[in-house]
Formats: C-alpha cells, sequence, structure tokens
C-alpha cells in the first residue's frame, strides 16, 4: 500500500487563495484605520475651536427669544452680540474673541410655527483651519417658552 503523507497541488493551492484572502481583508482594515487615526489627529486642530464656541452660543440661545441676525452678525434681546471677522478670522462675543482660525463664518435665521407657537431658529456654518465642521450648519432653537 502507498503511503499518502504530504499535500497535494490542489490542497496547497487552496490554502494559498485563502490565505491571499485573509491577508486582502487585514490589509484593507489596517487601510480604514489608519485613515481614520489621522482624521482623528486632524480634529485636535478644529475641534477645540468650535467647542469654545458652542459652548458660549448654546447658553446664549436658552437665555434669549429673540436674536437680531445678518450673515455675520447675531444681536440677542439681552445685548450679547456676536461677531465674525473674517480679516482676523474669528468669532467674537461682544469684544471678546472666543474662536480664532476661523476661514468661514455665517449666520441664518428662519421661524418655525407649530400649533400656536413661533420658534426663531438660528443656522450657524463655521469652517475652521480648512475643515468644515458645519457643511449644513448647526440649527439653535431660541428659548419660546
Amino acid at each position: 500500500m502507498k503511503s499518502e503523507k504530504g499535500i497535494t497541488l490542489t490542497s496547497l493551492i487552496i490554502y494559498l487563495a485563502v490565505t491571499m484572502i485573509v491577508v486582502t481583508i487585514i490589509a484593507t482594515f489596517t487601510s480604514f484605520f489608519v485613515s481614520n487615526m489621522n482624521e482623528v489627529r486632524q480634529q485636535e486642530d478644529y475641534a477645540p475651536e468650535f467647542n469654545k464656541f458652542t459652548m458660549f452660543f448654546s447658553l446664549d440661545v436658552k437665555n434669549n427669544r429673540t436674536a437680531e441676525v445678518t450673515p455675520t452678525q447675531l444681536e440677542f434681546e439681552d445685548g450679547t452680540i456676536y461677531q465674525y471677522r473674517e480679516s482676523e478670522k474669528a468669532v467674537y462675543r461682544n469684544d471678546t474673541k472666543i474662536t480664532e482660525k476661523v476661514d468661514s463664518f455665517s449666520f441664518a435665521t428662519t421661524q418655525e410655527t407649530i400649533s400656536t407657537t413661533t420658534k426663531q431658529i438660528i443656522n450657524v456654518k463655521m469652517s475652521v483651519k480648512g475643515k468644515v465642521n458645519l457643511k449644513n450648519g448647526i440649527d439653535y432653537t431660541l428659548r419660546y417658552w
């Protein structure tokens, strides 16, 4: 009787094909992981500026019912003014700079009526250091009760 030790050429090809598929899958996941890590590293450039603006703006939105809005300036009913100064690439709250490195910034407003309640909604679009943080903007609803 003949000894059947070892592997056949067919099984060797199958082993190699399976190994190549596994290696390809691992390489794809590694590629996605590395690109996501680069994105996270770049966030340290623009996320703090956006967070500083949001911290101040959210508080003022909760405490006011109306606001006068132009594309680069917003004035709340309590007298608080937010202004984007393109020459400085900064957003000011009253006369205090709260963010810098802002490439573009704009305010817009709309009115929403639900039943008998009318709400003023302020849309903010912002780009910091070339990253569009708010492509479609973020909507903030002013206090309406």
